[in-house]
């Protein structure tokens, strides 16, 4: 039953529910209620769609809906992007600049004592290789195998 209501509840960033843009409609009511509709229709002698126009103008609506989630979508992706970015920092670093490195090996819990180091260091910009990306040596000139990506730097100020 949970599920059911997660699955026709109007989600905020798509906005619609995931039934909706699945199976291209909104959710409909138990088939006993849907039977005192239908009486009511021709009881009152309303006037009802061919059934071929009515899926005609079902899928018209589905595809409003998916492009219209699709736009609110990228919207969204466009607002979170232009926040992240907006808080993000550039790091550029030079040749014989003092830096940490961020040890990602141990940052997951249980990996590590509560007050054990996560960054390690200080090592030295020794050269650069790509755009981002640098290769460096302890402090008694050993060079690291393998270049380390800018986002796992940060500059050491002694």
């Amino acid at each position: 039953m949970a599920l059911w209501a997660d699955r026709i509840t109007i989600k905020k960033t798509i906005g619609t529910s995931p039934f909706e843009l699945v199976y291209g409609s909104k959710a409909r009511m138990p088939i006993n209620n849907l039977l005192l509709v239908y009486k009511f229709i021709h009881e009152n002698n309303l006037e009802m769609l061919d059934p071929l126009e009515e899926k005609m103008e079902m899928l018209a609506e589905l595809d409003e809906s998916r492009e219209d989630s699709h736009r609110k979508n990228l919207k969204l992706q466009q607002k979170s992007k232009y926040l992240f970015e907006k808080k993000a920092s550039e790091r550029k670093f030079k040749i014989n600049d003092l830096v940490l490195f961020w040890n990602a090996r141990a940052q997951d819990k249980g990996k590590h004592d509560k007050f054990d180091a996560l960054w390690l260091g200080p090592f030295v910009v020794a050269e650069k290789n790509g755009e981002d990306s640098y290769f460096l040596t302890d402090m008694n000139s050993e060079m690291q195998e393998l270049p380390v990506h800018g986002q796992f730097l940060k500059h050491f100020f002694a």
